[in-house]
């Protein structure tokens, strides 16, 4: 039986994650002995699915609870066993579950056959139905308080926290910065994010990541650096953040169309610091997630489509030392990760050698990395 840490969550980014993997159902694959020392169970356990396109772990909760969605639908899992997260039938369309904190609350995204717009829900395992967030049309995290982050549809892009289902506070960002975006809140009720600096007539402006430090009320403070040249296409997209304010995320440049393993430390004063990617993925990566106490970094190198390259791979960051890889069921097929436990538990997803993807958890994870 697998044993985790606390709280846990995971943030991808995205508003709504489409699963378009199919599914196996019960494998487990178990690593030798020789790798257990400190470990008592290191390997990869593949989770149960609901069947038909498969899906990913998000978020990692306490005990063996994790959550992200399989078959295209919000769902979280108990052990191995996959449960869809129960909903009106107006929201039959696909979701997913992006955090979870150590008391159980899930938070997400779906999509509402009725408007024909995603929006954003929050859940209590044991509740006969999860609740609609008012405003929102994405979730992307909830601390251990229960504060909800998340936001508005395009083009208003309102951000809020909420509490329960109530609007606890609507975040708001400095003049000159547009679309902006929450990705993340730790429990001092700091809260991360992203905007841009869109200039019309250019193909690709600067992006900068955001701050709203915990016990503040005004705009969020921009990120280090600020590039704000016209068309330079650099972004900079926090995914994380843990109980010590550590941010983790990418740089991405849109002319050298690649993006770079990137942290901030409080208290943000300094320029982000991007950490050497994977050899033989063009240094190229994304941070997705961080533990909340022991600065475990997980994420993912992708493929390419250009040239003999390996294929995408789940990754992790001890917070020092060189990135490494995961192992994946087939090493020739994807895999990437978005969420990490105190305990050193990986959640994401893997591609098997049929070309069925399938939601996994490597269990203590840096004592079988590459």
């Amino acid at each position: 039986m697998l044993v985790r840490a606390a709280r846990l969550r995971s943030t991808a980014g995205t508003t709504l994650v489409v699963a378009a993997l199919t599914c196996t159902m019960g494998l487990a694959t178990q690593l030798p002995a020789a790798a257990a020392t400190g470990c008592a169970h290191p390997g990869i356990e593949v989770l149960d699915t609901l069947g038909g396109s498969g899906g990913r772990v998000m978020a990692l909760g306490r005990g063996t609870i994790a959550a992200g969605s399989s078959a295209g639908v919000p769902a979280y899992w108990i052990g191995s066993t996959v449960i869809k997260v129960p909903l009106a039938a107006r929201y039959s369309g696909y979701g997913t579950v992006n955090a979870i904190n150590r008391h159980d609350l899930m938070v997400g995204t779906v999509y509402d056959d009725t408007t024909r717009a995603n929006v954003a829900f929050s859940y209590r395992i044991g509740a006969a139905r999860a609740r609609i967030l008012p405003g929102g049309s994405y979730a992307d995290d909830v601390n251990d308080s229960g504060r909800i982050v998340g936001g508005g549809p395009f083009p208003a892009d309102h951000l809020y926290v909420w509490h329960g289902t109530e609007v606890e506070r609507e975040l708001t960002v400095g003049p000159g910065f547009s679309f902006p975006r929450v990705s993340g809140i730790n429990n001092a009720g700091t809260v991360i994010g992203a905007a841009s600096d869109y200039q019309p007539g250019f193909p690709s402006s600067a992006g900068v990541g955001l701050v709203w430090p915990s016990g503040t009320t005004g705009p969020a403070v921009p990120l280090l650096p600020i590039d704000s040249s016209d068309d330079s296409g650099i972004s900079y997209n926090p995914e994380d953040i843990d109980e010590n304010g550590r941010i983790v995320g990418e740089k991405t440049s849109f002319w050298a169309d690649g993006s770079y393993e990137t942290y901030w430390d409080a208290p943000y004063t300094a320029d982000a610091t991007e950490v050497p990617g994977l050899p033989g993925y063009y240094n190229e990566g994304y941070f997705r997630a961080i533990s909340p106490t022991t600065g475990l970094v997980a994420g993912e190198a992708p493929t390419s489509y250009y040239g003999d390259l390996p294929a995408g791979t789940a990754e992790i960051w001890t917070g020092s030392g060189p990135i490494r890889a995961l192992p994946a069921p087939d090493a020739d097929a994807d895999s990437g990760a978005s969420a990490v436990a105190d305990n050193g538990d990986v959640g994401g997803y893997a591609v098997l050698a049929s070309g069925e993807g399938v939601p996994v958890i490597w269990t203590c994870a840096a004592q079988q990395a590459l």
